[in-house]
C-alpha cells in the first residue's frame, strides 16, 4: 500500500489539487451568485383596494438595496393609438392640498422592503389628461402600462420594471385586470438602455 502511494505520489497529488481547486471554483459560483441576487433590484408594481377605477397602485421595492425613483410611466392603449406619458408629479391635487412640498411628486428614494401608493387608477389617468391635455375617458382605453424607473446605490445604471393592466368597462362600471401576474423586471443591457434614452428625451423636451 505504501510502494503504491509512493509510486504514485505525483498524480494523486495533482488529482488532489485539481479536487480542490473544483471545489473552490464551485464556492466562488455560489458567492459570486449570492452578491448578485443581493445586489440585484426587484420592483414590484401591484394593486389593492379593489378592482375597479378607485384600486390602488402600489411600487415596493423588493430588492436588498434602496433605490431612488427617477420617473413613472403611464402607456395607453385607445382605438386612437399609443400614448405614453409622465405620472410621477402628483398634479391632480393643489399644492395647499398636499402635507409638504415633497409630496407634489413621487420621484425619491424608497428602501428595501418598503412601498409607495403612487395613486388609484382614476388619479392616474388624471394625470395622463394633465400632462398630454388630451380627453382620456376610461371607457375608450384597451390597456394601460405602469413603468418604474429607479436608480439603485448598487449600480449606476437606471433600473425598471413594468406591468400592464387590462381595462374592461361596462357602462358606467371599469375593472381592471392585470395582464400578468407580476412585474417584469428589465434587466438586459438593451432595455435599460433604450429607457435611458427614452427619459433623457422626455425630460430635454419639459427644457
Amino acid at each position: 500500500m505504501w510502494n503504491w502511494l509512493s509510486e504514485n505520489a505525483p498524480p494523486l497529488q495533482a488529482t488532489v489539487g485539481a479536487i480542490t481547486a473544483l471545489v473552490w471554483l464551485v464556492y466562488l459560483q455560489i458567492l459570486v451568485s449570492g452578491l448578485r441576487r443581493q445586489r440585484r433590484t426587484e420592483i414590484l408594481i401591484h394593486l389593492g383596494g379593489s378592482q375597479s377605477l378607485d384600486a390602488r397602485a402600489f411600487v415596493s421595492n423588493l430588492g436588498f438595496e434602496p433605490i431612488y425613483i427617477l420617473e413613472i410611466l403611464l402607456t395607453i392603449w385607445s382605438a386612437d393609438g399609443e400614448r405614453e406619458t409622465s405620472i410621477a408629479d402628483r398634479t391632480e391635487m393643489a399644492k395647499e392640498d398636499l402635507s409638504n412640498p415633497s409630496a407634489t411628486t413621487l420621484q425619491g428614494p424608497l428602501k428595501s422592503g418598503e412601498f409607495i401608493d403612487i395613486g388609484c387608477f382614476e388619479d392616474l389617468l388624471k394625470r395622463a389628461r394633465w400632462n398630454t391635455s388630451d380627453d382620456l375617458d376610461a371607457s375608450a382605453i384597451n390597456r394601460v402600462e405602469v413603468k418604474v424607473a429607479a436608480l439603485s446605490s448598487a449600480s449606476s445604471a437606471v433600473v425598471a420594471s413594468k406591468r400592464q393592466f387590462y381595462v374592461e368597462c361596462a357602462g358606467d362600471k371599469c375593472h381592471i385586470r392585470p395582464k400578468t401576474l407580476y412585474a417584469t423586471q428589465i434587466r438586459s443591457w438593451w432595455g435599460r438602455y433604450r429607457l435611458k434614452q427614452e427619459l433623457q428625451k422626455k425630460h430635454l423636451k419639459k427644457w
